[in-house]
């Protein structure tokens, strides 16, 4: 069955006490109306259409971003949901088929949920689920295999109390008998607001089904009102995706303290040490080991790829087999290949290390290439800014860096070549070469007892003066 769905997404939010609109705010890194309309497009939805309002151009340039295909339509007062359907309309003026109205501040809703409302048949369908503790939400009082009416909370008699079954607020319709039914709905409360559950009256006056599917998991349709909700709903699906990644074949080390975004892949056999961070479009292959107290973002890890502990890698690409830290920080542009190694406190920026090529302690490599095999020496720093430009250093294969080499770019070191230690190289090197750029070593002897008996003296004329 083709259907469309609709998700409303006007609110303000004032218990966020935000200047972000509501449906923004994130969840594992992402707003929480990516993950709304991301269930509505991987249930198969048609077209899904989303009601914007307070700050709308904000939540139209984050749709525009994401989901292009998205289309919008503006609710300039906030009247209610009734009234946020209703604006609807034109856009779906001349659709017969089945409308799915979700809200856009359940991040936890799922794609099997949505295919639930759109498979039962029945002219409205009302998604409920059961609370062990339903104390806040409306009851959902059934005749047979129809819904006879939804009681709220503050409505309740005793008997309707001790019902179960709540109403999650999400329903699919018949379009057309619900643009009919709103016509008839009316603003007659405390907030002088139009509510879309308000219809499920009219559609039984006017005898049309209206019936109930049940929902596997309650904790999916939990609304994020405030910060503190908005924590739980990020504990919840935290918890969803650790899981998906460990039936999957990732062993993670003290999950409650791992935080792993929706959109991080990871192979099989990986192991995680949290507390650890993956973030954004990561990826990481198979036997890899990711050590403690170290964040990955937008990053792609190979197969039995090696982070020891209190790493920061961000848009890096490593090979297979490579090896980071501890203490390492990879910055954007870096590329390790295969069996290449950045070692503790070594930083890396627009880097790339060929096959083989190690940087062991102690070094920033920014803007370069370094050859495969190539070693460079503790304390190493390609020097690649002037204050005004950047500019790249290139090392061979098999060349030996000495420590405390400077390079200084734009310099070109040859295959097979030697750096001495202490070195400050400003010109290129050409292969199989030796080079020694430093200053020649002079001793006097007798000059450093000299300068203590000087500094003596200093000493005590200051002491002199102060007293």
């Amino acid at each position: 069955m083709s259907f469309k769905v609709l998700i409303l997404a006007a609110g303000k939010g004032t218990r966020f006490k935000s200047d972000l609109p509501k449906v923004l705010h994130k969840v594992l890194g992402k707003p929480m109306l990516w993950y709304v309309v991301k269930a509505a497009k991987e249930s198969g939805a048609q077209e899904v259409i989303v009601v914007v309002g307070h700050k709308k151009e904000l939540v139209e340039e984050f749709l525009k971003a994401e989901f292009p295909d998205v289309k919008t339509v503006y609710q300039k007062e906030q009247l209610g949901t009734g009234h946020a359907v209703m604006c609807a309309k034109e856009l779906l003026d001349g659709y017969t088929g089945r409308l799915v109205v979700l809200n856009g501040d359940t991040p936890l809703v799922q794609p099997e949920d949505i295919e639930k409302l759109k498979e039962t048949e029945g002219d409205m369908v009302v998604l409920t689920a059961k609370a062990e503790d339903p104390t806040g939400y409306g009851r959902v009082v059934r005749d047979g295999d129809e819904v006879s009416y939804i009681v709220e909370e503050k409505d309740a008699n005793s008997e309707e109390k001790k019902i179960k079954e709540v109403n999650t607020g999400i329903y699919a319709f018949d379009t057309e008998k619900l643009f009919e039914a709103l016509r008839s709905i009316d603003n007659n409360n405390a907030q002088g607001e139009y509510y879309l559950p308000d219809v499920l009256k009219i559609f039984k006056e006017k005898g049309w089904k209206v019936v109930p599917v049940l929902a596997d998991d309650f904790s999916s349709f939990i609304g994020v009102n405030n910060r503190y909700e908005l924590a739980k709903a990020e504990k919840i699906l935290l918890e969803r995706i650790v899981k998906h990644h460990q039936l999957n074949g990732v062993t993670i080390h003290n999950p409650e303290a791992v935080y792993i975004e929706p959109e991080v892949k990871i192979g099989k056999d990986t192991e995680i040490f949290a507390p650890v961070l993956i973030k954004g479009k990561t990826e990481i292959g198979e036997g890899c080991s990711i050590g403690a107290f170290t964040e990955i973002r937008n990053s792609k890890l190979g197969n039995g790829v090696k982070v020891e502990t209190h790493c920061w890698i961000e848009g890096t690409v490593l090979e297979d087999n490579t090896s980071v830290g501890p203490f390492a920080k990879l910055r954007p542009g870096t590329y390790l290949e295969s069996r290449a190694k950045v070692g503790t406190f070594v930083e890396t920026k627009n880097a790339h290390l060929e096959k083989g090529a190690k940087a062991n302690h102690l070094t920033y490599l920014g803007d370069c290439r370094v050859g495969e095999n190539t070693n460079i020496g503790a304390g190493t720093i390609t020097c690649n800014y002037d204050g005004f430009n950047k500019w790249r250093t290139e090392i061979g294969k098999n060349v030996f860096v000495g420590s405390n080499t400077l390079f200084i770019a734009p310099v070109k070191v040859g295959d097979d070549s030697i750096t001495a230690a202490g070195s400050v190289i400003t010109s290129d090197v050409p292969e199989n070469t030796l080079a020694v750029a430093r200053a020649r070593q002079v001793n006097y002897e007798g000059k450093a007892e000299s300068i203590r008996e000087k500094a003596r003296r200093r000493k005590d004329e200051h002491s002199g003066k102060d007293s």
